[in-house]
């Protein structure tokens, strides 16, 4: 009864939506006509109705810059000027908060651009990648891994409980 009231938070975590935190406070000095790049990843699990949600705050005040999402093929062709690319979402953004949508599984770039403003513009982001979903990674590798762990515990347990039982009904047969 004690394992099974142990293993219900672990459940629960299992379960829920969760978000993946991509910067925190992070300032990023961009100069005219320049970017930076935010790279990021989302496994299967974190891919259910992914957006990117964050806040910028944009010094000075009056700038603003441009956030643009690449899957990472396209930012890799985009940033060496290899053909053509499509870009998942663009937005301009003032200080504040934005969302973006991420559209699944796979690995991604998130560009600052300063194009547009005549000054050197420093950018302070809080970035996360919230999510929905079921908390399992899809990949039968863990799940075998966690039922191989189980089991050993089992196990181990069965061999302990057996050891005692039958020194205790040892005990017992010679002491009478």
């Amino acid at each position: 009864m004690r394992i099974f009231i142990l293993s219900i938070p672990l459940m629960f975590h299992l379960l829920h939506a969760g978000s993946l935190v991509l910067l925190q406070q992070e300032s990023l000095e961009i100069p005219i006509a320049r970017y930076r790049t935010v790279r990021f990843a989302l496994q299967e699990y974190q891919s259910d109705s992914a957006i990117l949600n964050g806040t910028v705050q944009i010094y000075p005040d009056t700038a603003s810059v441009e956030l643009i999402l690449f899957h990472i093929d396209d930012y890799l062709r985009w940033r060496n000027n290899a053909g053509t690319v499509d870009t998942l979402g663009c937005m301009s953004v003032s200080s504040g908060s934005f969302e973006l949508e991420v559209p699944g599984l796979g690995s991604y770039a998130l560009v600052v651009s300063n194009r547009g403003n005549y000054r050197t513009v420093t950018v302070i982001l809080d970035i996360n990648v919230i999510f929905t979903g079921t908390g399992k990674t899809g990949d039968p590798l863990p799940s075998a891994l966690r039922l191989a762990l189980v089991l050993m515990m089992a196990g181990t347990v069965a061999v302990a409980v057996g050891s005692v039982l039958s020194k205790h009904l040892y005990r017992r047969k010679h002491i009478t």
